[in-house]
């Protein structure tokens, strides 16, 4: 067999490859050219990260190096980092990128104030990055961008799995996973990498299990679902709702009754065990912020708690999703194409992007399609909405930094927040019938996705420079 035939064998066209190919370039592209600490929350990832690289590795479980509601940095960090979020598109992000080329990180460490917040697990493979660069004499700037690189990476081994087991919806992930927020965050300090990748990878898994080829499922299987979702929970509470889509999978492939209760028994193991550290970390975290409400409360404050007044009357969570519904759903979708900290606009692509979702999803077609009931739809979007509803009123409830009891407009809320959901949507509205197709069509949504990509990191670098 010649090498030709063998790389025709090897099916190097294959979806997943695509998205593998796409996402480590633009990846790599963004990681280097993104101006440090500008993405959402930036410093307090990347300070997060650094902690995480000098041991703290089971927090907020177990605080191995320093006490709590503290982080280990290097010693200059505070002196020399010099944080700030810079203007675009005014060549201050390219002076700020060279000055932190120009110093490195401190062998000496200090502990400064940070309170503790995701696990540290969702940040290995920042920390791994930084700690990689910093035994092998990188600059501040080099910190950055092994830890952005090593981000991007298990971001995409979750999504490359996910794409080669399902067996529908390929085009969809594949656009999905490659819209220029996702590959920004991918290509960030941003823990959210890792939540994109896990639901993506749980969405997959439960298409696979419904209609792939698997007769029946074993052991092994059910616990695999379980440990993905369990994760999921750790990282983002309410995303554990995405756990729904098992129930698209058919009864008759866990076995017979008996058997279907036993496995989804030993699939919720994972979850208990560790949704209970996960409950643990919630638990810490309302009780600091509970000490809040008390401090105030003793210093006379009257003032009603956001959760106060939609606990007051029941209609009041009907009426603050109605209207925010009705007058922040456009800027939703607009913000999933604003880089930074939302100050970083692609131009025509905050319009254009969109479109092309909604093209995408409206095109999909798979051998499987007719294997899918009704019923499984009406569950996918069933917890699509409910996912959302509990994003805008957990933002509403926990953000009180903008948003105050009488509010009907939740402040807070970003677009990257509905990116993991996107394929319980997807799978929702897509057509439900295998239409004929041109064997080029997916080819060219490849095209078009190359040209979004290609604008995106246009645009990145001009607000970065």
């Amino acid at each position: 067999m010649s090498f030709i035939e063998k790389i025709k064998n090897k099916n190097i066209w294959a979806y997943e490859n695509i998205f593998l190919v796409f996402a480590l370039v633009f990846g790599i592209a963004m990681a280097f050219i993104g101006t440090p600490f500008q993405e959402c929350d930036g410093e307090n990832h990347f300070r997060r990260a650094l902690d995480v690289s000098y041991g703290n590795l089971l927090s907020p479980i177990v605080i191995l190096n320093h006490d709590s509601g503290e982080a280990v940095v290097p010693a200059n960090y505070t002196d020399k980092y010099n944080y700030r979020i810079v203007e675009p598109a005014s060549g201050e992000g390219k002076a700020y990128k060279e000055y932190l080329k120009s110093i490195k990180p401190s062998k000496e460490t200090m502990r400064m104030y940070f309170a503790e917040g995701t696990m540290s697990i969702f940040y290995y493979p920042q920390a791994l990055g930084i700690f990689i660069a910093r035994h092998i004499g990188c600059s501040v700037y080099g910190l950055f961008v092994w830890g952005k690189i090593m981000n991007l990476l298990a971001f995409i081994a979750l999504t490359y799995t996910a794409i080669r087991i399902t067996p529908v919806l390929k085009n969809t992930i594949i656009m999905l996973a490659l819209l220029p927020m996702t590959i920004y965050q991918a290509a960030s300090f941003s823990h959210d990498a890792i939540l994109n990748g896990l639901c993506f990878l749980f969405a997959g898994l439960c298409f696979y299990y419904a209609y792939g080829d698997k007769e029946e499922l074993k052991i092994k299987d059910v616990l695999l679902l379980g440990t993905v979702l369990a994760f999921i929970f750790l990282c983002k509470y309410v995303y554990v709702i995405l756990g729904l889509l098992v129930f698209i999978i058919p009864m008759k492939k866990f076995g017979d009754k008996k058997l279907y209760f036993k496995k989804f028994m030993i699939a919720l193991i994972p979850v208990l065990l560790l949704g209970i550290i996960a409950m643990y970390a919630a638990i810490s975290a309302i009780t600091a912020g509970q000490s809040s409400v008390d401090i105030q409360i003793a210093a006379g404050s009257t003032e009603m708690s956001p959760l106060q007044f939609l606990m007051s009357n029941p209609v009041n969570i009907i009426r603050v999703l109605f209207y925010t519904f009705c007058y922040k759903l456009s800027d939703y979708i607009l913000w999933l194409d604003m880089l930074g900290s939302l100050n970083y606009p692609l131009g025509p692509l905050i319009y254009l992007v969109p479109m092309f979702m909604l093209f995408v999803i409206g095109s999909e077609t798979s051998d499987a399609s007719d294997r899918i009931r009704r019923k499984d739809k009406a569950l996918s979007f069933f917890t699509f909405l409910l996912i959302s509803i509990g994003i805008i009123l957990g933002i509403y409830i926990g953000d009180t930094r903008f948003n105050y009891a009488g509010d009907l407009l939740v402040q807070g809320v970003q677009g990257r927040y509905f990116i993991p959901i996107l394929p319980a949507l997807a799978f929702a509205i897509a057509p439900g019938k295998r239409k004929s197709e041109d064997k080029l069509f997916t080819y060219k949504l490849y095209a078009v996705e190359l040209l979004i990509l290609c604008m995106a990191v246009y645009f990145l670098r001009i607000n970065c420079y």
